[in-house]
Parts: C-alpha cells; structure tokens; sequence
C-alpha cells in the first residue's frame, strides 16, 4: 500500500443533523460533519411517508370502480 494517499480516518467523527439536531459519532474521513435529514427524523424511516404514498394511483383506481366509470364498455367490447 502507498504511503501518503490514504485520508486520514476518524473512528469517532461527529454528524450534526440540521433538522432535528441529533449529533451522532460514526466513522468518517472528515472530523466534523452536518447533514439536512437524519435517519431520526427521514421520512422514510419514521413512517410517515407511507400515508401519503396510500393516496395515490390505487386510490383513485377503486374510487372509480366504486362509482361505475371504470374498465371497458360492455357494449363495445363484445363486437369486433
């Protein structure tokens, strides 16, 4: 291994999180380090971007089926 190219490593390297403000230690080439969104605070993580994904295209599907406007028009479908 060449001496010399490797960056130094930080075992204990501090990570701010500007949103919440959790500060972590994780290793890490830089000392000191700030990010948007943590794994405490991410949407993803917490759960609360699983109630807006249910809104979507599957919603909109069975409120048209409930109210009679979806899938082919029988009259048509039958001639060819």
């Amino acid at each position: 291994m060449k001496q010399g190219i490797h960056p130094e490593a930080f075992p204990k390297a501090k990570m701010t999180c500007t949103t919440c403000g959790a500060v972590y230690q994780i290793p890490s080439t830089v000392k000191e380090q700030s990010v948007e969104v943590c794994r405490g605070c991410h949407p993803i993580y917490t759960g609360k971007a699983q109630k807006d994904i249910k809104g979507g295209r599957v919603e909109r599907f069975r409120k048209r089926m409930a109210a009679g406007h979806g899938g082919l028009d029988r009259s048509v479908a039958g001639k060819k």
